[in-house]
């Protein structure tokens, strides 16, 4: 009867043993599928918040490329028009009127283009004296459009007590240069003709 017993124990036992070893290798495939989901989960999820810093990084160079198109808009608004550095000189001469300096002279200098924009210089030479030359410096600094003093040179006049000063200068305008889009190419244009292959004589000729 014990030895009975036993051996039902026994199988039992066993029984149970490989029902768990079969448990263990069902499951074992299902683990390293869970293993695998989770790992593509993490992945998705970095993914995801890459995603979120990219969007915040987008909306930030959005507004920061608004403003700076706002920036240049507001910069080509002030800048002289074809027709402003036509009538520099005689802006010029109002300011320096307007100061109460003399304009003795001036004259057109070589345009100097560049990448956006052309520069349009005019050398001037005055008789001011110190006082009134900054307020006519001042004048140009403050003009509606973008025009620019430089090469300023100061001589001073002995004995002349309303024009102690002799100026030249160079006053620029800078007039914007819109890019001009590359030509497209004609329509219908005719292709290069090409030469016909020569052709072979026949063996018999």
């Amino acid at each position: 009867m014990n030895s009975q017993l036993q051996k039902q124990i026994l199988i039992g036992g066993m029984s149970g043993l490989l029902i768990l070893v079969l448990i263990y290798f069902f499951l074992g495939g299902k683990r390293d599928d869970l293993t695998a989901l989770k790992a593509t989960n993490a992945g998705l999820t970095a993914d995801v918040n890459r995603g979120y810093a990219l969007k915040d990084i987008y909306e930030k160079l959005k507004v920061e490329v608004a403003a700076q198109e706002k920036f240049i808009e507001d910069l080509i608004r002030i800048m002289p028009t074809e027709a402003d550095r036509g009538e520099l000189p005689y802006r010029v001469k109002k300011l320096a009127d307007a100061a109460g300096i003399e304009q003795v002279s001036f004259s057109l200098l070589p345009p100097s283009p560049k990448e956006y924009y052309t520069e349009y210089p005019v050398q001037f030479t005055f008789r001011a004296g110190y006082h009134t030359l900054g307020q006519f410096t001042s004048l140009v600094s403050g003009y509606a459009k973008i025009i620019n003093i430089s090469d300023l040179q100061l001589t001073r006049v002995a004995g002349n007590t309303l024009y102690p000063v002799n100026a030249s200068c160079k006053v620029s305008a800078f007039v914007y240069n819109p890019a001009k889009p590359a030509p497209a190419p004609a329509a219908g244009a005719p292709k290069p003709a090409t030469a016909p292959a020569a052709k072979k004589k026949d063996q018999g000729d």
